[in-house]
């Protein structure tokens, strides 16, 4: 369980399968839980008890958790991911796993974003959706 010292002025909790984030307030994210496919964005494969700081992100309005990957929707519209990336569910045209966030390079306007197992998705602002990664089942 985490004390109240350890997170001050949570905004927004989300949890993954084996790992959790929060917005805090100022827009950074704090993550904590298995690390193994570097979900929690430190820049390591070490898991922790203690939340960490995701590296380089402010601004963060939304968070969405999937089995071994992490995606947060930035202020601008645009998202960023890290973790796991075998079904290419970071976005980032490749299937490298990501110690630290890198933006999804095909969205730009996205006002809502959720997260399956392997797969990432986004409501833009002109009501479409698109998304992207493991697409096992259609």
């Amino acid at each position: 369980m985490l004390s109240t010292k350890t997170m001050q002025g949570i905004v927004k909790i989300e949890t993954g399968f084996e790992h959790a984030c929060a917005i805090v307030s100022g827009g950074a994210v704090k993550c904590w839980g298995s690390n193994v496919n570097a979900q929690l964005g430190d820049g390591s494969f070490v898991s922790k008890t203690i939340p960490v700081t995701v590296s380089g992100l402010t601004g963060v309005t939304d968070l969405a958790l999937g089995a071994g990957h992490s995606c947060a929707l930035m202020s601008s519209g645009s998202i960023k991911c890290w973790g796991l990336n075998s079904s290419g569910q970071l976005g980032d045209s490749s299937i490298t796993t990501r110690t630290t966030p890198v933006p999804v390079s095909f969205i730009s306007t996205a006002s809502n974003i959720d997260a399956g197992m392997n797969h990432t998705c986004a409501l833009l602002t002109d009501n479409s959706v698109s998304c992207w990664g493991a697409n096992v089942n259609g």
